[in-house]
């Protein structure tokens, strides 16, 4: 019995000796990038600044979709600041996005409409 246990250690000792000689050691490199897009649009008294949410996009080619997003947004709507979530049909091309969001706005009970392109960012 207290062979098996010396053999049973000398065998957990000699395979963990020889993995540890068999691996590689892996470095990652440091790797920062955007993913994304940003946008401007503008309406009747209205700026926003707007970053792509999530959307459905129906590809048509490689370099040309179309579809509906949602944007939150910071706007400026007659001198006054706040932030909002827009809803827009989009198209983009390549890196270029067409944009017209539009904004729902409690207190008036109106909603807000603006056009504008953004660019996409993608991680390479």
């Amino acid at each position: 019995m207290k062979k098996l246990k010396y053999l049973i250690i000398v065998l957990i000792l000699y395979g963990s000796t020889s993995w540890a000689q068999n691996t590689e050691e892996h470095h990652q490199k440091f790797d920062i990038g955007l993913e994304g897009m940003i946008g401007v649009s503008v309406g009747n008294n209205f700026y926003a600044f707007n970053v792509g949410g999530p959307s459905l996009m129906l590809r048509l080619h490689k370099n040309f979709k179309i579809g509906v997003g949602a944007f939150p947004s910071f706007y400026i709507l007659n001198g006054k600041t706040g932030a909002r979530l827009g809803v827009s049909p989009r198209i983009d091309y390549k890196d270029i996005v067409l944009i017209a969001p539009f904004y729902h706005r409690d207190s008036t009970n109106e909603w807000i409409w603006s056009v504008g392109m953004g660019y996409k960012f993608h991680k390479k």
